[in-house]
């Protein structure tokens, strides 16, 4: 299978896993969906918390500390912008064995981070 459709399934089935996650914020006050790098991300109070990559990974944003810390354990890698690492913007990894915990419990981070700001 060509890289660019493989890339295509990941992508499709990174958002299909986040759209049955992200349900659970859609009733929550200030909270939106809206387009963010091509994907269909939420946000907080005008604030981007969570999209799924171009990869079918999740980009979340989340406080300093704990995304070192994720990336430290090997469970989250740094998102570039441009060259640079973007300090709080972290991805995880699609999800392979059916397992959305990691995803959800990112989301719950990232949304309380995106309110608590």
């Amino acid at each position: 299978m060509e890289e660019r459709e493989q890339r295509r399934r990941r992508r499709a089935a990174g958002q299909e896993w986040f759209d049955g996650l992200a349900v659970d914020y859609l009733d929550l006050p200030d909270v939106d969906r809206t387009r963010m790098f091509g994907s269909e991300g939420l946000r907080a109070r005008g604030k981007f918390f969570a999209f799924v990559g171009s990869e079918g990974d999740l980009i979340v944003k989340l406080p300093a500390e704990l995304a070192a810390g994720l990336v430290a354990d090997g469970a989250a890698e740094p998102v570039k912008i441009g060259r640079n690492p973007a300090r709080e913007w972290l991805s995880l990894p699609e999800v392979a064995d059916g397992d959305l915990q990691p995803w959800r419990d990112a989301l719950a981070e990232a949304h309380r981070y995106a309110t608590s700001t």
